[in-house]
C-alpha cells in the first residue's frame, strides 16, 4: 500500500491539514467470538464471487497495522472511506472505467491510481479465483457465513493462503490470512459489521465537482521524508 500513502500524504500537504494535529492511536476493540453451528450440508463449487451491493465498516489490519474504513460496493464499484488524525481520505475503484481516484476532501484534491494496482487496495474479487473448501458454517455479526480455507496462485501472480467467512451471496464477512504480491508474504486479516445490504448511491463512486486534480506520473517524485524507507531503492 505504499503508493496509495504517498498520494495520500501529498494530498494531506495543504493549509487545512497542516492546521490539524492528530488524534492518538485508539487500542482495537475487542471482539466477541464467532458462533460455530453444526456443519450441516456444506455448499459445493468454490468460494462464492464477490458481487452483492452493500455498505459496511471494516477492519482491515494489514502486517499489524490496523485501519478502520467505511466500504461501500454497488455493481462492482468501490468507494472505501478512512479518517485519520481528523483528516479524510476517499478511495474511488471503477473497474467498469479502468479507473480509480485518491481523493481527501479536506482540500479537495485529487489523484488518480490505476484500480489494478495492488498498493491501493486489496482486491478481494481475485479470491474466488483460488481452490476453496468449505470448512463449516458460523456466524458473524449477525450474519450466517461459511468458513472456506482458501490457497492457491493467482493468474496474474502472487497469491493467498488463508481462510474466508463467506455469506451465500459473496460478501466476505471476514479474510484472515497470507498474501504474497511477489515482494514477500504479507499478513492481513479483514472484518466487517454494521452491514447494510442495497443498491448504493450512484453520486458516491463519481469524481466531486470542484476538486483538483493531481498526476503524479512516475513514483520517482520526490517522496515525504515519514515514507522514504518504503522507497524504491537506487
Amino acid at each position: 500500500m505504499r503508493r496509495f500513502a504517498f498520494l495520500a500524504t501529498v494530498l494531506l500537504m495543504s493549509p487545512a491539514a497542516f492546521a490539524q494535529s492528530p488524534a492518538p492511536a485508539k487500542p482495537p476493540a475487542a471482539k466477541p467470538a464467532p458462533v460455530a453451528r453444526p456443519a450441516g450440508d456444506l455448499p459445493a463449487g468454490g468460494l462464492p464471487r464477490m458481487g452483492a451491493d452493500y455498505q459496511a465498516a471494516e477492519t482491515l489490519t494489514v502486517n499489524g497495522v490496523r485501519q478502520d474504513i467505511r466500504v461501500f460496493h454497488d455493481q462492482g464499484r468501490e468507494r472505501r472511506e478512512m479518517k485519520e488524525g481528523g483528516l479524510s481520505t476517499v478511495l474511488i475503484l471503477r473497474p467498469d472505467r479502468d479507473a480509480a481516484f485518491v481523493l481527501q476532501p479536506e482540500s479537495r484534491m485529487a489523484a488518480p491510481l490505476s484500480p489494478q494496482d495492488p498498493e491501493a487496495a486489496p482486491d478481494l474479487t481475485r479470491l474466488a479465483q483460488l481452490d476453496a473448501e468449505a470448512l463449516g458454517r458460523e456466524a458473524l455479526a449477525g450474519e450466517p457465513v461459511v468458513r472456506y480455507r482458501v490457497v492457491g496462485t493467482y493468474d496474474q501472480g502472487g497469491g493467498f493462503e488463508g481462510q474466508v467467512w463467506s455469506t451465500a451471496d459473496g460478501i466476505y464477512m471476514r479474510v484472515e490470512g497470507t498474501a504474497n504480491d511477489g515482494s514477500g508474504p504479507i499478513a492481513i486479516r479483514l472484518d466487517l459489521a454494521d452491514l447494510k445490504r442495497g443498491r448504493q448511491d450512484g453520486a458516491l463512486f463519481e469524481l466531486p465537482k470542484g476538486y483538483s486534480m493531481m498526476n503524479f506520473g512516475p513514483i520517482d517524485a520526490p517522496v515525504p521524508e515519514g515514507l522514504r524507507q518504503d522507497a524504491p531503492k537506487p
